[in-house]
């Protein structure tokens, strides 16, 4: 599993449920992507890692 190194920073630890093909890190980079350019859905997140990245979100955006 790849560690998070950086502020924000969210390990995936059921990567391979989510349907992700390698240990994957979130990072805290918020943009927007135009519908027609995603090729394809890899998966979905476990509420385990959901509930991490939502946690993650409340400190990075500052509502603890």
């Amino acid at each position: 599993m790849r560690s998070a190194a950086y502020f924000g920073d969210v390990s995936v630890e059921n990567w391979k449920q989510a349907g992700l093909l390698k240990p994957s890190v979130i990072k805290p980079i918020f943009t927007t992507i135009e519908k027609g350019l995603v090729l394809r859905k890899l998966g979905h997140m476990g509420e385990k890692d959901l509930s991490a990245l939502q946690e993650a979100l409340k400190t990075i955006l500052g509502n603890q």
